[in-house]
C-alpha cells in the first residue's frame, strides 16, 4: 500500500494534463463527499414523496404477445 508521501511523489511525476485529471477527480470526490445524500436525507426525502401518486397512480397496460421469431444458431 502506498504512503501519502510516496503517492505524492507519484503524482508530481505525471504530466501536467493527468496531474489536472487527477485534481478534478479529487474535487468532484470531496464534492460528493459535502454534499450528497446521507442516510438521512434519503429518508428524509422518501417521507416526502411517499404516495404522491396516490390519486394517480401509474398504470402499466397490458402487454401484447411475444413476437415469434426463427432460433438464432
Amino acid at each position: 500500500m502506498l504512503t501519502m508521501h510516496d503517492l505524492l511523489r507519484e503524482a508530481d511525476k505525471l504530466p501536467t494534463a493527468e496531474k489536472w485529471h487527477l485534481v478534478r477527480h479529487l474535487l468532484r470526490s470531496l464534492e460528493y463527499e459535502q454534499t450528497g445524500p446521507g442516510s438521512s436525507d434519503w429518508h428524509e426525502f422518501i417521507e416526502q414523496t411517499a404516495g404522491i401518486l396516490a390519486d394517480d397512480p401509474i398504470e402499466r397496460p397490458p402487454q401484447p404477445p411475444f413476437e415469434e421469431r426463427e432460433p438464432l444458431e
